[in-house]
């Protein structure tokens, strides 16, 4: 079964072609150019270059948030278009299991930690063991220095890069327990690699029924309101 996997939630783009757990090849790119600019191109320069075409895909894979809301609106956008043209299922995964994915070696209490701007960070908690994987609390958004002080965990490992952006109050906390886990951006291959086992179990939908997820409204929404 072969995925094209976009992730447009940051500045950061990636483009995966996936067969199982083989990567057929990808598209990386963290630039200035914005990804209405270098999506398509991408994905028609992949699938070139892997001579392929989309009919020869299974499905199409996408982060659907939560996010950079210009970047996620593009990729979605972009998905459902190719969805609805060439009749294929969508898997949607949001960025939160994403970011634990791609630290898969990590045991213990694990926070993806997304910087939302305005001082508020998106953050889910996870619990990984021996025996299965948990969500030990949902995706939300707070004030970074709010939702630090609250938590009472004794060992964490933070992750994504809103985790780099809020190192200081971290670190501050000064607990010997916790650390933070940097790395790139990129989420396409833990996006292949989650998409592939959605697909296996049928956990996918139509173009019509992708939806984003945001966990709160735009700036632009929020100034329309208090103006």
């Amino acid at each position: 079964m072969k995925i094209l996997c976009v992730d447009t939630s940051t500045s950061a783009g990636s483009i995966t072609l996936s067969e199982q757990d083989r990567i057929l090849g990808e598209f990386n790119v963290d630039s200035g150019q914005t990804h209405s600019a270098r999506l398509l191109p991408g994905i028609e320069a992949l699938l070139k270059s892997t001579g392929l075409g989309l009919a020869d895909t299974d499905a199409l894979a996408v982060i659907c948030g939560p996010g950079s809301f210009t970047g996620l609106r593009i990729g979605l956008a972009t998905v459902k278009g190719l969805g609805y043209m060439h009749s294929k299922p969508i898997i949607a995964v949001d960025a939160f299991d994403a970011w634990f994915e791609k630290f898969s070696e990590l045991q213990g209490v694990v926070i993806p930690v997304l910087d939302a701007g305005r001082g508020e960070i998106y953050t889910r908690i996870y619990g990984r063991g021996s025996e299965q994987d948990q969500v030990l609390s949902p995706g939300s958004v707070d004030k970074a220095a709010t939702f630090v002080k609250g938590l009472s965990f004794g060992a964490a490992t933070f992750v994504g890069h809103g985790a780099e952006v809020h190192r200081s109050l971290i670190i501050g906390r000064n607990q010997p327990g916790w650390t933070i886990r940097t790395a790139d951006l990129f989420l396409g291959r833990a996006l292949a690699r989650i998409a592939h086992r959605k697909l296996k179990s049928a956990e996918v939908v139509s173009a019509a029924e992708l939806e984003p997820y945001y966990l709160r409204k735009s700036d632009a929404e929020l100034n329309w309101k208090e103006s």
